[in-house]
């Protein structure tokens, strides 16, 4: 199977040349009982702008992370710890013999490479400046239960996930460098030493926030799922419910003591993503082996109901999975009996955000609901936007994240959740205002 190619002219057209007008006329914003000044966001990747599975800046993708995006429309400041060059290295289109790939980011345990293939930028072994004060405190590959620690032994594991690593496990960087967290997309804040760590939480309650939102979560949940079912690590383990409302009620404690007001938001399916509903038997037309769940050495042929990984695609076109001597890695699938585990596991944590942000008296975004509709397809500013992989135009290229434009439309499901509880009329984004997919 050659890798999946995509779009005609007229679909790329269409992305590019929709139409910008708006619904809403010139109007005075009006602020409601909710104080906008110190606007401050707490949450993982999807928060603080990863797109095409990284950081990345050169056509303003994480400039424009969706609460960005809200205070724009808000018109109060908000600081964010912007990358520069390739970023932290990212995925992107190339055109070659007629068609458009999808070419991976760089990766340095590989000796195959794409010639193409983007590495992070030298400037992010720098990155960033940990004594400025940011109202963007999202870090990628952040779990409710990093924020704070119950014990010695949490607090060393997520000193050395976010933090540095212990000389001994200097192996375990994000680049390999001793000294380095495993975990980059934190390293704007200090997060002390080894024998004096500074936790996650305490930047919460250094940032004086007057207003918050809160989407934190997502990763407890998906980490476990795009491994396909398998804690390779501790990062990608799923959250413990119980531990997850304890540190729940932890960050909202912070932001009711000091006075915030805000709102927190659900962890939407993640199985329903790209990444896990591009790659199916129908499309492929083949049988394909799969290794059935991470314990096991049951060797089947997929069903409709597993769900194979996007990154997948590659390993097909090479012949992997077309014969049982040779099936799918396990961490490339999602089982059917996985998938289940995986939406129970979301329906939990929900069910935890819902009882911690009502005994807080914080209102909530439903974004389980709202991406369930943007999966089936929605129409904004006259732009048609679906879950569908590149030619849906929401999503980014990892097939996880969303882009800037379906960044806008996460940011006005949150303005109108802001306006709703708290009398303001903040004026929604013009999505078609925001770039989707970057063609080459």
């Amino acid at each position: 199977m050659q890798a999946i190619k995509y779009l005609s002219v007229f679909a790329v057209v269409l992305l590019f040349n929709s139409c910008n007008k708006t619904e809403f006329d010139e109007y005075e914003t009006i602020y409601g009982d909710a104080n906008f000044s110190n606007f401050v966001s707490v949450g993982d990747s999807y928060t603080q702008g990863l797109q095409d599975g990284g950081l990345h800046n050169e056509f303003g993708q994480q400039e424009n992370s969706f609460p960005s995006i809200i205070a724009k429309q808000i018109g109060t400041p908000f600081v964010q710890p912007l990358v520069s060059g390739t970023g932290s290295g990212y995925m992107h289109l190339a055109y070659r013999n007629g068609k458009i790939e999808v070419i991976k980011a760089y990766n340095p345990d590989i000796s195959d490479n794409d010639p193409e293939a983007i590495n992070y930028d030298n400037s992010y072994n720098y990155w960033s400046d940990t004594t400025k004060k940011y109202n963007n405190l999202a870090i990628g590959g952040l779990n409710v239960r990093n924020v704070v620690s119950k014990n010695i032994t949490q607090a060393l594991e997520y000193h050395i996930y976010l933090g540095t690593t212990h000389p001994s496990q200097g192996v375990l960087a994000w680049n390999g460098v001793g000294g380095q967290p495993i975990n980059s997309y934190g390293r704007f804040l200090n997060f002390g030493t080894i024998t004096n760590r500074i936790e996650y939480i305490e930047h919460i309650k250094r940032s004086n926030a007057t207003f918050f939102t809160n989407w934190l979560g997502v990763n407890d949940a998906m980490s476990w799922a795009k491994s396909g079912g398998d804690a390779v690590s501790g990062s990608s383990e799923q959250t413990n419910p119980l531990e997850f409302r304890e540190k729940y009620d932890t960050v909202l404690a912070v932001f009711k003591a000091m006075g915030a007001k805000g709102v927190c938001a659900t962890i939407h399916d993640v199985t329903k993503s790209p990444l896990f509903t591009t790659v199916t038997l129908e499309k492929v037309k083949k049988d394909i082996w799969i290794k059935e769940g991470a314990d096991t050495t049951i060797i089947r042929k997929a069903v409709p109901e597993d769900l194979i990984l996007l990154s997948a695609s590659s390993l097909i076109a090479k012949g992997i999975g077309l014969i049982p001597s040779d099936p799918l890695p396990h961490q490339q699938v999602l089982d059917k009996d996985e998938v289940i585990i995986a939406r129970n596991h979301i329906n939990q944590l929900n069910a935890q955000i819902y009882a911690s942000a009502a005994a807080y008296g914080f209102p909530v975004v439903d974004m389980s609901a709202f991406m369930e509709k943007l999966n089936a397809g929605v129409t904004y500013d006259g732009v048609a936007l679906t879950a569908v992989f590149i030619e849906g135009g929401a999503f980014s290229l990892d097939g996880l994240h969303t882009n800037s434009r379906g960044n806008a439309l996460i940011a006005n499901e949150f303005i109108r959740v802001i306006n709703a509880n708290f009398g303001s009329n903040i004026r929604p984004a013009i999505v078609g205002n925001y770039r989707g997919v970057t063609f080459p």
